[in-house]
C-alpha cells in the first residue's frame, strides 16, 4: 500500500512565524547595507591655499657651551693675514711697452740649516731664463718661503710658464737641496702703460682679499672639528693696504699688499638651521603652518665677536612659505557635514587663505557630505 504526503497547510503560527524570519532577514539585509554605506561613504576635500610668506630676523649667541635659551656651541677664531702680488694693467686703452716678467717662486730648502738670500740673488729656470729676487729673503731649515723675482731681461722669454729654479749662487752641493719652483707662469714681458685709476687699486684689492680669505678659511679650519661645527661665518676687517705706485702716474704694472684681520664662528649648521625654523614657525599666525623653507635656508652674518671669550652674537635670517592650517577653524568640519559639494566650494572659498578648493564622494553617486566627520578627509597641497 503506498503511503501519501500530507498537503495539510501550515498552521497559522508557523505562518505568523515564517513571516517575521521573512522580515528579520529584510531587515537585517538593509541594516546591513547602511552599515556597508556608513563604512564606504566618505569625501575628500582638496584644499589649493593661499600662499604666505614668513620671515624672522634674529640674534642668537655662539658661547663654548650653551646652556641657555638663545644659544648654540661653537668657536671663534681670529687672526691676521698678510698677502702681496705684483698686478698688471690691461691692455684695454693702454700702450704696449716692453716690461721684466716676473711672478712668486716657492724656495724650498731640504737642509737643517736656514739659507739667507740677499736681494738680487739669481734664480735659473730649467729653460735657462735668469730671474733675481726682489727682496733679501731667509729660507727656513727644512722648510719653504714664497718670494717675488723678476726676469733679467725684458721681453716675452720672460714668460716662462710653472717649472723648477736653480740657484747658481749656491755651491753645487747646495743646489740640489736648495731650490725654487714656480706654480704659475710669469707675466709681465709686455706691459700696458696707461693712467693708474682708483679702480685699479680697488680691482687689485678685492683680488687680494679673496685669495687671503680663501687661505684664512683652510688655516683656521684645521683647528676646529669642522665635522660637527659644519657651518661657519666670516668677519674680514680690513688692517692695512699698501701699494708701491701713486694714483695718476703712467704704469704698466704695480705692486699691492693688504692685511686683513680674519674672525671665523664655527657652528653645528644643523642646530642653528632648527632653531632658526622654529622661530620661523613661532612668528606664524595660528591660522598658518610652515609649509616650506628658502632652499638657501638661514642667512647668518656676525653681529659682534669677543675674542677673549670666545662668545659672538649672529644675526640670523631666514623664510619660508606658510599656508593654512589643518587645524584653522575654516576647516572645521562641523562646518562641512551634509553640504553639498557648491555648498562646501562656497564656504571654503570665502576665505582670504583659500584659493580653490574640490570635493570628491566615495561612492561617487554620493551627493552631500557624510555626517561622520572621521569620514571628511581634508587635504591641503
Amino acid at each position: 500500500m503506498t503511503a501519501k504526503t500530507s498537503g495539510k497547510p501550515l498552521s497559522r503560527s508557523l505562518r505568523i512565524y515564517q513571516k517575521i524570519a521573512i522580515a528579520f532577514v529584510i531587515v537585517s539585509f538593509i541594516l546591513l547595507l547602511f552599515v556597508l554605506y556608513l563604512s564606504i561613504s566618505s569625501a575628500t576635500i582638496r584644499i589649493t591655499p593661499v600662499p604666505q610668506v614668513a620671515s624672522s630676523n634674529f640674534s642668537v649667541e655662539v658661547v663654548p657651551e650653551a646652556l641657555q635659551e638663545g644659544q648654540i656651541s661653537g668657536y671663534v677664531l681670529n687672526a691676521d693675514f698678510q698677502k702681496a702680488q705684483e698686478f698688471y694693467l690691461p691692455e684695454e686703452g693702454a700702450d704696449p711697452v716692453e716690461g721684466s716678467a716676473g711672478g712668486i717662486v716657492t724656495l724650498i730648502n731640504e737642509t737643517s740649516n736656514d739659507q739667507a738670500l740677499v736681494a738680487t740673488t739669481r734664480v735659473l729656470s730649467e729653460e735657462g731664463i735668469l730671474f733675481r729676487l726682489d727682496e733679501a729673503i731667509s729660507v727656513p731649515a727644512g722648510g719653504q718661503v714664497d718670494a717675488i723675482v723678476h726676469a733679467d731681461e725684458t721681453g716675452l722669454a720672460g714668460e716662462v710658464g710653472p717649472t723648477q729654479f736653480t740657484i747658481p749662487g749656491l755651491s753645487l752641493s747646495l743646489q740640489d737641496v736648495i731650490y725654487a719652483v714656480s706654480i704659475d707662469s710669469m707675466t709681465g714681458g709686455v706691459k700696458y702703460v696707461r693712467v693708474l685709476t682708483d679702480s685699479d687699486l680697488e680691482d687689485a684689492a678685492a683680488t687680494l682679499e679673496a685669495e687671503i680669505l680663501e687661505g684664512a678659511k683652510t688655516e683656521l679650519a684645521e683647528l676646529v672639528d669642522v665635522d660637527e661645527f659644519d657651518g661657519v661665518t666670516y668677519l674680514i676687517e680690513e688692517i692695512e693696504r699698501v701699494v708701491d705706485q701713486e694714483l695718476g702716474v703712467e704704469v704698466g704694472s704695480f705692486t699691492a699688499s693688504l692685511t686683513l684681520s680674519v674672525t671665523a664662528v664655527y657652528y653645528s649648521g644643523e642646530a642653528l638651521q632648527d632653531y632658526a625654523v622654529a622661530d620661523l614657525q613661532s612668528r606664524i599666525s595660528e591660522n598658518y603652518d610652515l609649509a616650506q623653507v628658502s632652499e638657501d635656508g638661514a642667512q647668518v652674518e656676525i653681529r659682534s665677536a669677543d675674542i677673549e671669550s670666545e662668545e659672538a652674537t649672529l644675526n640670523v635670517y631666514i623664510d619660508g612659505t606658510a599656508v593654512i592650517s589643518s587645524s584653522s577653524d575654516v576647516l572645521d568640519k562641523d562646518r562641512l557635514v551634509g553640504r553639498s559639494p557648491s555648498e562646501v566650494i562656497t564656504i571654503l572659498q570665502a576665505s582670504e587663505l583659500i584659493e580653490d578648493v574640490s570635493v570628491a564622494f566615495t561612492p561617487f553617486w554620493l551627493k552631500r557630505v557624510p555626517t561622520l566627520k572621521d569620514h571628511i578627509k581634508i587635504i591641503i597641497d
